[in-house]
């Protein structure tokens, strides 16, 4: 569910829908999102409750009352609709308001197995004395908390720069707190088997693990540039030519990440290992992101490998920090 969510959230941003809903948590006011631009325009006659909101004159309007719509003029002089003070973002598009209210809907769902998990991790450490999966889960819901908060604050700001890749990280934190619950519950016998353990250099793993995180803020932060260049009218095949010079940090950046993370392997062998080892997923996923990375140069920005493109450096990421979990006692 997890991964869905990022899923989503790479599709909201490939396609511009972050402000798709201009309010948090409903959308314009709205339970369930409207679908045509007639509900989001005065419509004398109609009725609007409190906290409806409607797109008129370049500006998102408020109801702060009970409306029978008969005069916008004379209920605006009224008081009854004020501009929303939040933001200035007054857009309606059907695709980004439905493309993120998905998003959110599955964000909400995910926090049902995460309950479940508070739960019966609780309820295990009442019948066995074992309380660290649900430390573990109390973590999780913690940082699920955290992102849906800063999903709110995001939308508030109308996608403010940097609280973007706060929010990635967040679902990075979720992720690794779930990491953490399954190594709890796990056998230690499970990871006497594994023979490769021993062979891990785990400075190395350390250390490529950290480069990997860096690596995905520094893309975020070129995505992030990206987002200004389409706001401005850019063509996507112009978008890598324009970005500030700094973006080839994270570009070259990925031979640092191949080396890195190929130091950490010692004498396990990607291609030759078992496929309980972490170091085939590993292998796989550094090559598959950098595939994707030269596609992105070759093939001037295909907005569906976006989204691949962050799951995977996620993906790396999880995968350093699993592999971390299992060869420390």
């Amino acid at each position: 569910m997890t991964f869905l969510v990022v899923l989503a959230g790479s599709v909201v941003r490939m396609t511009g829908s972050g402000m798709g809903c201009p309010d948090w948590p409903k959308c314009f006011g709205l339970l369930i999102p409207p679908t045509e631009a007639s509900q989001v325009t005065w419509t004398s006659g109609q009725q609007y409750v409190p906290g409806r909101m409607l797109v008129a004159q370049d500006t998102l309007w408020v109801a702060q009352r009970e409306i029978t719509a008969s005069s916008f003029q004379e209920e605006r002089a009224a008081g009854d609709w004020i501009p929303y003070d939040r933001h200035d973002y007054a857009v309606f598009n059907p695709l980004h308001t439905w493309v993120e209210f998905i998003n959110r809907l599955l964000g909400a769902l995910t926090g049902i197995p995460a309950l479940l998990l508070f739960g019966l991790t609780a309820w295990r450490g009442i019948r066995m004395r074992h309380w660290r999966p649900f430390v573990w889960a109390l973590v999780h819901l913690f940082w699920l908390g955290v992102v849906a908060w800063l999903g709110k604050k995001v939308v508030d700001g109308n996608l403010i720069p940097f609280s973007i890749t706060i929010h990635m990280l967040g679902a990075v934190a979720i992720l690794v707190s779930l990491m953490g619950l399954m190594r709890s519950l796990a056998s230690p016998v499970e990871f006497e088997e594994n023979s490769w353990v021993v062979n891990v250099r785990k400075p190395w793993l350390w250390i490529a693990a950290l480069v990997a995180l860096l690596q995905l803020v520094l893309g975020t932060q070129v995505r992030e540039q990206i987002d200004l260049l389409n706001h401005a009218g850019l063509m996507r095949t112009d978008w890598l030519d324009a970005l500030p010079s700094w973006w080839k940090w994270h570009r070259s950046g990925s031979w640092l990440v191949v080396m890195t993370q190929y130091a950490w392997m010692g004498t396990l062998r990607p291609w030759k290992a078992g496929w309980k080892n972490p170091a085939v997923l590993s292998f796989g996923l550094i090559a598959a992101q950098m595939i994707s990375g030269i596609s992105f140069v070759w093939l001037g920005m295909p907005a569906v490998l976006q989204p691949l493109h962050v799951l995977l450096a996620i993906g790396l990421v999880v995968t350093n920090v699993w592999t971390l979990m299992q060869v420390t006692k």
